[in-house]
């Protein structure tokens, strides 16, 4: 894949964080106050190391699926912009998947279907369908990322428009698969999914072989950013978790704040070892 067309992925994911933060300004004053109510209605409380541990500290916040949401694409839009103005003329096997994984948070916008659907009353089946396109934009990111430190450790692939098809094509047979409750959601306002403890540990998984691939870089290719690379990943692995969960207000901050730091780093040391290739 030419820089060009790579290039093109960096600047669809700025649109359509910029689209998606528009639509979701210009909505906020509609549906903000209908959240108190739905969390009232969660069937239960979201699932996930953090939440364990902050349960019974910290009560649902009842705004806090909106502000996760909210902070969800603002992080796509200036990660996308970030790895843009770092990439644009310097190649990188890596960065185009770690690019897709930052835009794979725009997906989190349609957690605004719930609240969107007491405002203008359509079908349940949309709710099923928002959250199979929440489902697949979240697998895909993880895969995403996963795809990216198989590049590091790996050897030199060309095929990246391949890798993508096959990703998707994975992650689409596991959103359509799963069962859906199109009647109950939890906390965060994510609809209720079937087989979720067997999905959580099955992204745990993949994220934590990534951070393995980055640090088996390191000692292969004697390349000690890849050192760096691997804790960047642990910390948007970590924020992820906190943001896509988080229904106190204890949690939104403190996942930002990883996952700034994570990307910076990540694209900080990607840049440093592409830099002069």
């Amino acid at each position: 894949m030419t820089l060009a067309q790579r290039n093109r992925f960096f600047k669809g994911g700025i649109v359509l964080a910029s689209v998606c933060l528009l639509m979701i300004l210009a909505a906020a004053w509609k549906i903000l106050p209908l959240y108190t109510g739905l969390a009232g209605q969660a069937s239960r409380r979201t699932q996930g190391v953090f939440q364990a541990l902050t349960a019974n500290l910290f009560p649902v916040f009842p705004s806090a699926p909106f502000v996760t949401a909210v902070l969800a694409v603002v992080y796509a839009l200036f990660a996308s912009i970030l790895i843009y103005f770092f990439f644009e003329k310097t190649q990188s096997q890596e960065i185009l998947f770690f690019g897709l994984f930052t835009i794979s948070f725009v997906f989190e916008i349609l957690r605004f279907t719930i609240p969107l659907q007491r405002l203008y009353p359509f079908p349940a089946v949309f709710l099923i369908l928002g959250a199979r396109l929440l489902i697949f934009g979240r697998f895909f990111g993880v895969l995403s990322l996963f795809a990216s430190s198989v590049y590091a450790a790996g050897p030199e692939m060309q095929k990246q428009g391949s890798v993508i098809f096959a990703v998707v094509i994975a992650t689409l047979i596991v959103a359509l698969g799963v069962p859906v409750d199109g009647l109950s959601w939890d906390s965060s306002l994510a609809m209720i999914s079937a087989y979720g403890s067997m999905f959580r540990l099955a992204e745990n998984a993949i994220l934590f072989i990534s951070v393995l691939n980055f640090l088996v870089s390191a000692y292969t290719k004697g390349t000690k950013e890849y050192r760096s690379i691997a804790a960047g990943t642990v910390c948007v692995a970590l924020g992820r978790s906190m943001l896509i969960n988080g229904d106190t207000w204890a949690l939104p901050l403190a996942a930002l704040v990883l996952l700034a730091g994570g990307t910076c780093l990540i694209a900080a040391r990607l840049h440093q070892i592409y830099l002069w290739l």
